[in-house]
């Protein structure tokens, strides 16, 4: 194998995302020219950030920092779901489980990096810098969270022509996941499905974790929470005319209200893969006898 030719660049001028702190040690200097900052192109991904003396609020550093990393780390989840798809097509049932499992783990840094705004974001900050957002900044036009709707549709299309290959149906995969004696000699590519649909449940419920904690910043940091909204009376009308008989409720940067989020946030997906978890329930559960 041939060895790569270094590119690092002794002696190159250093950058910092803050060259005017009063103590020099307190500089963060980056594209030192090491190989591993090539390497990684940390150079440019340290670029991204919003130098210190540009900063809108100093929150802004941890706001933006976070939705990067949620980006980063959504692009390499749509790389391992793109893997899963040819490894599906091509029979291995057991690789396509590894990688559908790494973007799963993948998708709980999201989470993660969210958790800490949901924490210790406070509210004064986000509306401060929110006034100063152009208008229609919104998270619906995340490219990361867009591809992984996308992606997760052709990659539902190969689990379910691997399921028509072995004659199984998701419904028995969850059978064969519960089963209590050694599976045949002819079971084995069931049973390895199985594991890829266990995979895509956590895939599935990993991004359906950042939904759901999204919602939850957003009636901490906006409002709207369906506990706080008035349960009798007339309501103030949306545009601030009298009479209206719907709750105000805070609106994105696009004009949507979080209604239109709460909805957003119970879709999956993989709809199917839930729709199997029902038929087995109703197959195994008597109906309650009619009152």
């Amino acid at each position: 194998m041939t060895k790569r030719a270094t590119t690092g660049r002794p002696g190159a001028a250093r950058r910092a995302l803050n060259p005017d702190a009063s103590d020099r040690q307190l500089v963060y200097e980056f594209d030192r020219g090491s190989n591993y900052e090539e390497d990684t192109r940390l150079t440019t991904a340290l670029s991204a950030l919003v130098p210190e003396d540009l900063l809108v609020h100093p929150d802004q550093r941890l706001f933006q920092s976070v939705h990067l990393i949620t980006e980063y780390a959504w692009a390499a989840m749509h790389h391992e779901m793109c893997r899963a798809v040819e490894l599906l097509g091509a029979g291995d049932f057991l690789l396509a489980t590894q990688v559908l499992e790494r973007a799963a783990a993948l998708g709980r840094i999201p989470v993660l990096a969210l958790n800490t705004l949901v924490e210790h974001l406070p509210q004064t900050a986000l509306l401060a810098m929110r006034e100063t957002f152009p208008e229609n900044t919104t998270g619906l036009d995340s490219p990361g969270a867009r591809n992984l709707r996308r992606a997760s549709q052709p990659l539902w299309h190969a689990f379910t022509e691997a399921l028509e290959r072995v004659a199984r149906t998701p419904e028995d995969l969850i059978a064969v996941q519960g089963r209590t004696a050694p599976p045949a000699d002819g079971d084995r590519a069931a049973v390895e499905l199985a594991l890829v649909r266990q995979a895509l449940m956590r895939l599935d419920a990993s991004v359906g974790d950042w939904k759901q904690l999204h919602l939850r910043l957003v009636w901490g940091q906006l409002g709207g929470h369906p506990e706080a909204e008035p349960l009798t009376g007339p309501h103030p009308a949306a545009d601030g005319a009298e009479g209206g008989g719907c709750p105000v409720l805070p609106t994105s940067l696009r004009g949507e209200s979080t209604l239109s989020l709460r909805k957003m946030a119970r879709r999956t997906l993989f709809p199917q893969l839930w729709e199997s978890v029902d038929a087995t329930y109703r197959r195994l559960v008597p109906a309650e006898p009619a009152s």
